[in-house]
């Protein structure tokens, strides 16, 4: 299984979170003063725009997020 990196940002987004400003190379920083965690840290995927498995689960472990829920959001658009 792999997520394209743009829907992987919907689902941040749909939980709150809020895009921070780059400091450059591909980690992304994320906001969210309502959730716990409520800033996180990304490195977008490359080469390629997909996150794998490990990678979205390890991601995930970060957001404190299971995957079947994950999963849900990412099928309700």
């Amino acid at each position: 299984m792999q997520v394209p990196w743009r829907d992987f940002i919907r689902i941040l987004r749909k939980l709150g979170y809020v895009a921070q400003k780059s400091r450059g190379g591909s980690t992304r920083y994320f906001f969210n003063p309502a959730r716990d965690p409520n800033s996180v840290s990304f490195n977008e995927p490359h080469p390629g725009d997909s996150l794998r498995k490990p990678i979205l689960r390890r991601f995930l472990r970060k957001l404190q997020l299971a995957e079947d829920e994950f999963m849900r959001l990412l099928e309700n658009g």
